[in-house]
């Protein structure tokens, strides 16, 4: 078993794998549907991580005899145990928000004002589109998702309406230009 240095994304894999075994190109699938709408990352990374994982004995991999050779990734006993042990841990780091329109509101004082006007109205947009989207999201697939998973949408949900909300108040504060 090989030392492999933790990360999120690798716990993301494991966390999928523990629903069921997946290819690389199955575990995109899934991101895309679920946790890449609130966990960003470069996919590829979803490559890499399983083979890293497997080296570690966190991971069993099956490659196919021909063809496309493609692997399937199953999760073992100790990848079960490093899930668990990191599920138990506390998480006291701060929640990291790499928002680029809070970015560009920081440094508005040297922007035109008609721009920090387009700024609010595409933020507000933007923020009402992604929260329509995970009520969609929720009507479609709310009973069909765990309850944690679904508990993890509504704080989505919530969290997109109040920063909505908060660019549509900054845009009511703004003069019309």
């Amino acid at each position: 078993m090989a030392d492999h240095r933790m990360t999120a994304t690798s716990y993301l894999v494991l966390g999928l794998l523990s629903d069921g075994p997946a290819t690389s190109y199955e575990l995109k699938r899934k991101v895309a549907v679920s946790i890449g709408n609130f966990w960003e990352f470069a996919h590829s990374q979803l490559y890499d991580e399983p083979a890293r994982l497997a080296d570690a004995g966190l991971v069993d991999v099956e490659t196919e005899p021909g063809g496309r050779r493609r692997r399937t990734y199953r999760i073992t006993a100790a990848g079960r145990d490093a899930l668990a042990d990191w599920l138990a841990a506390p998480t006291p780091d701060r929640t990291d928000v790499r928002d680029p329109g809070l970015l560009k509101l920081f440094f508005a004082r040297h922007a035109r004002p008609r721009d920090i006007r387009h700024l609010a109205i595409d933020q507000r947009r933007s923020h009402r589109e992604r929260a329509d989207e995970y009520e969609r999201i929720h009507q479609a697939f709310g009973g069909s998702i765990d309850r944690w998973q679904l508990k993890s949408l509504e704080l989505g949900i919530r969290y997109e309406r109040t920063v909505e909300g908060f660019w549509a108040e900054l845009l009511d504060d703004l003069p019309e230009t």
